[in-house]
């Protein structure tokens, strides 16, 4: 087998295990949450998941205009726009459920963007992979938080947020690994590179997948 091949086979297997990841975030049943759920608690959970999101548009706010500013990569930085306006979508309904909950969500001018990992240089390809990598930390993170989350529609949330932070890995991943590539048909059908901001959201299913129609058949 050559080595090419193997490569493909790795970063097929890694975009796999992304979607697995969705099974796992989407498989935490609703209805067995703790009828009695700590409100503080949750809110706290459902804060450090909204800090994650602004750390992550903190990031493609420094990655996005040197991506623009050249031909090669423009399309690359389209779809880390793309991404980011879904980020602060699930920003802005976290802020509302924690209000619910009864905290106050943390402000976005008080989330700084990460300090730049070691080894970083900021070219295309190198940006495509800082940006995975906050993506599949970020899922990791809150699917671990998911966990936790007592309040049913807090855990529905995150779970619909984990969903969609794992389909930015998965196009990221497989972005890095040269298996797939941004170019103009791309750039001209952003929306439809995972197309909603969240899984599925019972009281807004016009921002979740409830609403994207089967494909189909020819």
């Amino acid at each position: 087998m050559s080595d090419e091949h193997v490569s493909r086979r790795k970063a097929l297997t890694g975009g796999a295990a992304a979607l697995a990841g969705v099974t796992a975030a989407l498989a935490v049943s609703a209805v067995t949450r703790n009828a009695h759920a700590d409100n503080a608690s949750d809110a706290t959970a459902l804060n450090a998941v909204r800090t994650k999101a602004f750390e992550i548009i903190a990031v493609y706010d420094t990655l996005i205009g040197p991506l623009n500013r050249e031909p090669m990569t423009a399309a690359s930085g389209a779809l880390l726009t793309h991404f980011q306006v879904q980020h602060r979508a699930a920003a802005e309904r976290l802020g509302t459920q924690i209000t619910a909950l009864g905290g106050t969500p943390i402000a976005e001018s008080a989330v700084n963007a990460p300090t730049a990992p070691t080894g970083f240089t900021r070219t295309g390809p190198n940006s495509i992979k800082y940006a995975a990598n906050l993506e599949r930390q970020a899922s990791v993170a809150n699917v671990a938080r998911l966990n936790a989350i007592g309040s049913k529609d807090a855990a529905e949330l995150v779970a619909a947020i984990v969903g969609t932070q794992t389909q930015h890995f998965t196009v990221l991943y497989l972005l890095a690994r040269g298996i797939a590539g941004p170019g103009a048909m791309a750039a001209g059908m952003l929306t439809e590179i995972v197309p909603r901001a969240f899984v599925s959201i019972e009281a807004a299913p016009a921002v979740s997948l409830t609403s994207v129609a089967d494909l189909t058949f020819t």
